[in-house]
């Protein structure tokens, strides 16, 4: 329990240093974020403790090493709390979802058409482009959960889920790829929601005409024909619906809301991540459920010690070290790559993030110092959206075939293959082919 009160604390002092920023509010803010990293470390694994002890430590030494002091050794601790406040916020949402049955109604009809390959892989695909958007990773676990018993091939189920759950990376403001980004070019969500959105349809069409299983035509129309009873039966098709609709109010909220009080979308995601269920339970009049549910949720958080713990330490590294000489190499290099050309640009970019995915340094650390190594001063043919789509395609593609980055784990702990194997010969054309389409993308983009 403490640890839990912990992490809950340090979310409300994150929103509230963002209303009522203070000397004293961040110094409070950013010593919680200590015992909550120190409270979570030893229940991660022995490979976890240290790696995100290591980073924590370096980040430490440097500030040291610059000349900070007293509480500057730890800055920048809660640089990524921003993210971290909707990972550890975002599983609320699934709650009106569940216990209105909405997810139950999806799970009726995957196993109403488990039968056919072509319709289980296009009914699994769209179950998670629909709940990936607004509850991130944890939509890989909440849907492997459901269709797992229905024993889809290995190949075809891994295909299912990257192609259902990477266009949501390239466009949903609960991704640290867009909102990170986004943070950090200092745009708005408004000015880059079009371009993500009409890329991932186009890559949600790529995957479903590479990747469709084969199936017979009339045991197709067979199940179709069934399908449709057993939905008319039930009575929940309109429960399908509400489904679309609630990902897409939630997406027109926070664009309203971004418009009315101009803060940061992280901060508004977070915040959004509170009110709807808490407004679900007071308009359903479902307070005995609280119990139960924070039980539930308290959970949750404690299976995301890892997240917690990276997300921290990566924060402090980073931190320290764009006072490094690093920096200054590395904002050489990207002015360099801008006065080549913008597909050299982007090569540079998607080279350098996927070694250091494949090094096991995470994006949110190494797409931050990208950012800030950018002077688009010296870069006038560069236009900022198309540098957040390179970052953010860069972190999709990068998160997807790392065997070290969350996606790639999760999803080939699902399917229980190697990440090689499910990210390169699996879902290899896959992703050369959405690479080059995004080539093609950022070429139009320049031109528009």
């Amino acid at each position: 329990m403490i640890r839990f009160s912990l992490v809950m604390s340090m979310v409300l002092f994150y929103i509230l240093d963002a209303f009522f920023p203070s000397v004293n509010l961040s110094v409070i803010f950013n010593l919680v974020a200590v015992a909550v990293f120190f409270a979570m470390l030893p229940l991660l694994e022995l490979k976890g403790r240290i790696f995100t002890l290591s980073l924590f430590s370096i980040g430490m030494m440097i500030h040291f090493m610059v000349g900070d002091l007293g509480i500057h050794l730890i800055e920048g601790i809660t640089q990524n709390l921003a993210l971290l406040s909707i990972l550890i916020l975002a599983p609320l949402l699934s709650v009106p979802l569940r216990r209105e049955g909405v997810i139950d109604t999806v799970v009726v009809y995957l196993n109403t058409v488990k039968s056919n390959p072509r319709n289980t892989f296009y009914g699994i695909s769209s179950f998670m482009l629909t709940l990936a958007p607004i509850l991130n990773m944890g939509a890989l676990r909440i849907v492997h959960g459901f269709v797992e018993s229905i024993q889809f091939p290995s190949k075809y189920l891994s295909r299912s889920y990257y192609v259902g759950f990477t266009p949501a990376v390239m466009w949903s403001p609960f991704f640290a790829s867009v909102g990170i980004v986004l943070f950090y070019l200092d745009i708005t969500y408004l000015s880059y929601v079009a371009v993500g959105a009409f890329f991932a349809l186009m890559q949600m069409a790529l995957g479903i005409f590479l990747f469709r299983p084969e199936s017979v035509l009339k045991e197709e129309a067979a199940m179709e024909g069934e399908m449709e009873v057993s939905v008319q039966n039930i009575g929940r098709k309109r429960d399908i619906y509400a489904l679309i609709g609630f990902v897409l109010g939630l997406v027109l909220l926070l664009i309203v809301m971004e418009q009315a009080f101009q803060k940061s979308m992280l901060l508004l995601v977070s915040i959004v991540c509170i009110i709807v269920p808490a407004g679900w339970v007071i308009v359903r009049k479902k307070r005995k459920l609280i119990q139960e549910e924070l039980s539930l949720y308290k959970s949750k958080i404690l299976s995301q010690k890892m997240e917690i713990c990276l997300f921290l330490s990566a924060g402090l590294f980073g931190n320290s070290i764009s006072h490094t000489p690093v920096k200054q190499l590395l904002e050489q290099s990207m002015q360099w790559s801008a006065t080549q050309s913008i597909g050299v640009l982007f090569v540079f970019i998607i080279l350098f993030v996927t070694l250091m995915a494949f090094l096991g340094v995470h994006q949110i650390i190494v797409i931050p110092l990208i950012l800030t190594s950018l002077n688009f001063a010296q870069m006038p043919n560069v236009a900022v959206v198309s540098v957040a789509f390179m970052c953010i395609f860069t972190w999709m593609l990068s998160s997807a075939i790392s065997p070290l980055n969350a996606m790639n784990i999760i999803i080939s702990q699902c399917v229980q293959k190697n990440g090689v194997t499910v990210a390169f010969k699996w879902n290899g054309t896959y992703f050369l082919s959405v690479t080059i389409m995004a080539f093609v993308y950022i070429y139009i983009l320049s031109w528009i």
